[in-house]
């Protein structure tokens, strides 16, 4: 009887695994190897409960606000003419950064055409929902 069930099983678990492939192309990124399998199988066997404390910074306003500035800072970098560290749409086009270049007029206060780190800066801090915090026991909407 048991030896029914594993077949049975079997059966089912092999039906369920064929595929009806396209073409060619699709068959072989479908079966491509998992080069990263053996990093994400070693961190999945340690459970959460094991996993050492040593290193997690606690959530506080000022330690999340630092990440975010340290985030800012990094894209606008990025983003920035190392000539003369402003960032132009030109630029944040070509670095990829699409937050500056789909929000480059509302950045740019002063309407030169080239962004400082101090415009970003204010204006993601304007949109942040660390600067302007709830009041206690009500619901924040963060759009």
């Amino acid at each position: 009887m048991r030896g029914r069930f594993i077949i049975g099983m079997a059966v089912l678990l092999a039906m369920q695994c064929q595929v009806a492939s396209s073409n060619a192309a699709e068959t072989m990124a479908r079966f491509k190897p998992d080069r990263q399998i053996q990093g994400r199988l070693l961190r999945s066997t340690v459970p959460p409960s094991k996993r050492s404390n040593q290193g997690e910074v606690p959530l506080t306003r000022e330690t999340v606000s630092a990440a975010v500035d340290a985030r800012i800072k990094v894209l606008f970098d990025r983003a920035a003419d190392p000539a003369t560290q402003l960032v132009t749409f030109a630029s944040a086009e070509k670095a990829g950064v699409g937050y500056f270049t789909g929000h480059f007029a509302d950045i740019d206060r002063d309407r030169d055409g080239s962004l400082t780190f101090g415009e970003v800066k204010g204006f993601l801090d304007a949109q942040s929902p660390i600067a302007k915090p709830s009041a206690e026991g009500s619901v924040q909407i963060i759009e």
